[in-house]
């Protein structure tokens, strides 16, 4: 056991410390003859037990553990609370929706008016993005925004410091957005894109939305020049209207033109058309004709069959009244002909009117 010496420097009936010879202060329990201050004593230093390798490795591992939970936990709820893209969307005025990772509506943001939003509006924090959307475009059609002319519908999709932009779906936003105008009754034109907070930016410096910004870019881009008169829609439709262009022909693979009327049909297949196929099912007509061919008169019979075919062929037991035309008939025919019995058969009737003509003469 190892030892040292060192010079009592406080006392006390149950703990002495000592000043050691290494230069440092040693606390012992003070043995039964009690020292005296300044004394010089020689003690044994104490034992430390060593940590045990699988106690270390144990620990190790738990502390491991309770780090990547901590992440994981933290991970979580700041992905939950934090903004990872905006979509921007342009019906009536431009709107801001704060978008998290589960693509979950945090917050919409009025960029005409500041953070002030209308209590329907705040309904939609919570809500996916793409049941959001559709709702903002149902509300701007109850409140009449596009009874006043064709304005377009426009959303921008803008990822937030530099996260994934594969948080918000461009084409299952587009697809939300134009179900909705298909079942309203809406026609406009529909253009979502993707871009960044760099065009963003640039948009807010020149007094404009990012929408209104993109058309006006891509129409100066085409060599047309216009006037730009601040943001929204209205701003749009005055800068296509001044270039002489549609939204559609700006951006052909952004902007599709929705038109209920004619989406409508190839939603609903035609009665007369194979489910899934969109093939034309053949008509009464086509399939009597295929399955009741007409036979090919003779010609010792073509004069007296085309009067008997031109009557309705879809009943040959119906008994016709008037006699056929050009039918050689005999002298004195019986007046009790009941008009159930069909009429005789044509190879038959020559036969017996000649018989009948033969006995009537003298």
């Amino acid at each position: 056991m190892a030892k040292t010496r060192g010079i009592v420097m406080k006392t006390s009936k149950k703990n002495t410390i000592l000043y050691t010879e290494y230069g440092d202060y040693l606390n012992i329990k003070t043995p039964l003859a009690a020292p005296l201050l300044g004394q010089v004593m020689e003690v044994d230093l104490p034992i430390r037990k060593a940590i045990s390798p699988s106690f270390l490795k144990i620990a190790s591992i738990a502390a491991m553990l309770l780090l990547v939970l901590g992440v994981s936990v933290f991970n979580i709820v700041s992905g939950v609370n934090t903004a990872v893209a905006a979509v921007v969307m342009d019906i009536n005025n431009s709107k801001e929706l704060l978008v998290n990772s589960d693509a979950k509506v945090l917050k919409v943001i009025d960029l005409n008016q500041g953070t002030q939003i209308s209590p329907s509006e705040l309904e939609l924090q919570g809500k996916d993005i793409y049941t959001s959307v559709a709702l903002m475009v149902d509300q701007a059609n109850t409140q009449g925004g596009f009874k006043q002319g064709k304005k377009p519908v426009m959303a921008s999709i803008i990822p937030l410091n530099n996260r994934q932009a594969d948080i918000v779906d461009q084409a299952k936003l587009r697809d939300s957005i134009r179900r909705l105008m298909i079942e309203k009754n809406i026609s406009s034109d529909l253009m979502v894109s993707t871009t960044d907070e760099t065009t963003q930016k640039t948009a807010q410096n020149l007094g404009m939305s990012v929408n209104n910004y993109l058309v006006y870019k891509g129409l100066m881009a085409k060599g047309f020049v216009v006037n730009p008169k601040g943001s929204g829609n209205n701003n749009t439709l005055h800068m296509l209207t001044e270039a002489n262009t549609t939204l559609n022909s700006l951006f052909p693979k952004e902007c599709v033109t929705i038109n209920p009327q004619s989406e409508t049909p190839q939603e609903t297949p035609n009665a007369m058309e194979t489910p899934m196929t969109g093939q034309n099912m053949p008509s009464n007509g086509t399939q009597k004709a295929s399955l009741n061919p007409s036979p090919t008169p003779s010609s010792g019979q073509s004069q007296s069959s085309s009067p008997s075919t031109s009557h309705n062929p879809s009943s040959p037991n119906m008994t016709n009244t008037s006699p056929p035309t050009g039918y050689p008939m005999p002298s004195s025919s019986p007046k009790n002909i009941t008009p159930s019995f069909p009429i005789p058969k044509q190879d038959n009737m020559p036969a017996s009117s000649g018989s009948e003509s033969h006995n009537m003469m003298p």
